[in-house]
């Protein structure tokens, strides 16, 4: 049923008869699954906790995927078509096919093992200010736990869960150009609410962190940095009119990383870089680099490592992952052939770091576009590129 291909000698037989059984018996529907895991010279290794998942069964129709670790170490990915689950030793136990009820535009989160589609009947032409926001949750079977009007109006530019029933919402209405950041509950309604801009779509993204504050950012040089309470209180805005800002963390006791490009009025080359800031807004330490063609940083942060990711402008090639410190010395730097699908950074159970990234179905035509499949790295504390890579 399964074709697992591992070369093993000696006194390891045993234990992989016993690998065989528990696989077969966790993987009844997926055929054609193989383990390739050699060392140089051909010998034969056990399984590692660093691995590629490599989704070779089905072409992927879709560039984005959200993320999800559960309390096993087990991997949850879904995108607007597809709920993908795969173990933490890599092996992909299901893939379910969904289909949403709309085509609405969409922000989905998971959170505490429920999928959140949060999603407006509303388009910059024809705004309708009187049409509500919607938000329906799943559970990762795709049964439809519930679905909500909620208690608010215009387009959804990003949104964070603060927990099970409050969210953190950046809406912009194109009527009046304002963007406004908003806290709803989900039975009680708006909580709070502050307008961040009165004249055009600054900010885009919005964090919330383990402290509780909120803090929202922007690709741009103008307002690009708001730092509010939990009751959204504005406590500082600023403008690093050098940067423009793709992704930021708010780590304890360090402060506020944020990442992105420089302005090509202050280096026409854009190189990429990172700063930190304290939380007045002062900027403590930052760094540059080239990272090739490559642009907009995606960022996640373990206890003492900070990992980028990086493609290639619109095609989304060429992954470049990037380790460093937290004094921002760059330790490694790792290039991923391949194209299209990706996720959000998160750490794994292993403290290291895991993400989708796709690669073309067709090596010799990568510039065909949506026909990938779907890889899920694992890495583990060497952040070096897994050697065990799993084809089902």
């Amino acid at each position: 049923m399964k074709k697992l291909n591992i070369k093993i000698k000696g006194m390891r037989i045993l234990l992989l008869q016993l690998s065989i059984l528990f696989f077969l018996a966790s993987c009844s529907n997926f055929d054609e699954t193989t383990f390739n895991d050699e060392e140089e010279g051909g010998e034969g290794v056990l399984l590692t906790d660093a691995w590629i998942c490599d989704m070779k069964s089905y072409e992927e129709d879709h560039w984005y995927y959200e993320m999800y670790l559960d309390a096993n170490g087990d991997y949850i990915a879904v995108s607007d078509k597809r709920i993908l689950k795969v173990n933490k030793d890599g092996v992909l136990n299901s893939m379910i096919l969904i289909t949403y009820p709309d085509d609405d535009p969409y922000r989905l989160k998971i959170y505490n093992d429920k999928i959140y589609r949060f999603h407006y009947d509303n388009d910059f032409q024809d705004f309708d200010p009187n049409q509500p926001i919607e938000l329906q949750i799943y559970d990762f079977d795709f049964n439809l736990l519930s679905e909500h009007e909620l208690d608010s109006k215009g387009l959804i530019y990003d949104v964070e869960i603060e927990n099970d029933n409050m969210f953190g919402m950046l809406v912009y209405n194109p009527d009046a150009s304002v963007m406004t950041l908003k806290k709803l509950h989900l039975n009680n309604g708006l909580i709070s609410e502050i307008i961040l801009s009165t004249s055009g779509t600054n900010p885009t993204n919005l964090h919330i962190a383990d402290s509780g504050n909120y803090f929202c950012t922007a690709s741009s040089t103008r307002d690009n940095f708001y730092l509010l309470d939990n009751d959204l209180n504005l406590i500082w805005a600023n403008e690093y009119d050098e940067y423009t800002i793709s992704d930021a963390k708010f780590i304890e006791g360090q402060g506020i990383y944020f990442t992105g490009g420089v302005s090509p009025f202050v280096n026409p080359d854009r190189p990429s870089y990172v700063a930190l800031i304290d939380l007045d807004g002062n900027k403590v330490n930052s760094v540059e680099f080239d990272p090739g063609e490559r642009w907009s940083p995606q960022m996640q942060i373990n206890q003492d490592r900070i990992c980028l990711t990086q493609t290639e402008p619109e095609s989304g090639k060429n992954m470049l992952m990037s380790i460093l410190d937290f004094n921002l010395n760059i330790e490694s730097t790792l290039e991923i052939p391949g194209n299209y699908v990706r996720s959000r950074i998160i750490v794994n159970e292993l403290g290291s770091f895991s993400f989708v990234y796709g690669i073309a179905l067709d090596p010799n035509d990568p510039d065909v576009f949506p026909l990938s499949n779907n890889r899920i790295f694992k890495f583990d504390s060497t952040y070096d590129l897994p050697t065990n890579i799993i084809v089902q």
